[in-house]
């Protein structure tokens, strides 16, 4: 009986590890848990790290945008269509005027030539039709010649004024007069395309 008294051993199992063994499996699989949940941390903080960064560069580029929409406004507001129109008038009214000057000038100088063309003419004509026709010849170049210095003597604003004063105190006559410049221009320009 005595080795009844002695204290009942551990039946072994068959087929399990002990808890030794099991244990330090749990201790493993805890080591590598810190590992796993640091790794979740540091990419929920590396994602929230870019977000923060993407809503810095997203409200950066609304602020630049905003500030070159606003200089460009600034810079449209700031250009005086008033005063462009006026410059462009201005330069429109110089050479308007300058054209007028030099139209002025190359007129009377061919008045001139057709002064002195008619009294050297009026010679030929008193010789061959007689001195009364001669003399009408030099009254027309006397007449040809007053309106030339008449025209040199004037600044462009005066016949300017005159042409006015004449198209409204005589309409029709301005009209005809038009009309048969108009026409005469129309011949010369058709005769010099056709000679060429």
């Amino acid at each position: 009986m005595a080795g009844i008294t002695d204290a009942p051993s551990a039946p072994k199992r068959r087929g399990r590890k002990p808890n030794a063994e099991k244990l330090g499996k749990q201790n493993t699989a805890n080591a590598a848990e810190p590992g796993f949940t640091e790794s979740v941390q540091l990419a929920t903080a590396a994602v929230s790290a870019a977000k923060k960064a993407a809503r810095a560069k997203v409200t950066s580029a609304k602020t630049m945008a905003t500030d070159k929409v606003q200089a460009a406004k600034e810079t449209v507001s700031a250009f005086d269509w008033k005063k462009q129109a006026e410059e462009v008038t201005a330069q429109a009214g110089k050479m308007a005027r300058d054209t007028a000057t030099t139209a002025k000038t190359k007129t009377s100088s061919a008045m001139d030539g057709l002064a002195k063309l008619i009294t050297e003419t009026a010679q030929t004509v008193d010789s061959k039709l007689g001195p009364q026709y001669g003399d009408y010849a030099r009254q027309a170049a006397n007449a040809v010649a007053g309106a030339a210095k008449s025209l040199d003597s004037k600044d462009v604003d005066q016949l300017l004024g005159e042409a006015r004063n004449f198209v409204r105190k005589s309409p029709a006559v301005a009209i005809g007069a038009a009309a048969i410049a108009g026409y005469v221009l129309m011949r010369l320009a058709r005769g010099s395309s056709e000679e060429d």
